[in-house]
């Protein structure tokens, strides 16, 4: 996982890799929420062109931190998204608040 912040734009991207499943989602949970805690952005990016495989505790990890972000009155936006992944998102809610580029 790589994270950026731009003190411009005040966004956060996060980039995602490999796999998304119940092995990883815990630590990448505990990561993703300290730094948007920490920088409170207006927008989070997740880029999810390297991740291979998701699983749905990835997706509940995508709508928890959507959900932590709406809280923050900020948006949400996915890039980068497989097809498989991007099927997944868009039988969510998400599909109706979320940017998926």
């Amino acid at each position: 996982m790589k994270c950026e912040y731009d003190k411009d734009t005040e966004s956060l991207k996060i980039e995602l890799s490999e796999e998304i499943d119940m092995s990883t989602c815990k630590t990448l949970r505990n990561i993703m929420d300290g730094y948007i805690i920490k920088y409170s952005p207006k927008e989070c990016v997740l880029d999810l062109e390297k991740v291979n495989f998701m699983d749905s505790s990835g997706l509940g990890l995508i709508m928890g931190r959507y959900n932590l972000i709406k809280m923050m009155n900020s948006k949400m936006t996915i890039l980068n998204p497989g097809d498989y992944i991007k099927k997944i998102l868009g039988m969510t809610e998400l599909a109706k608040d979320v940017k998926i580029i």
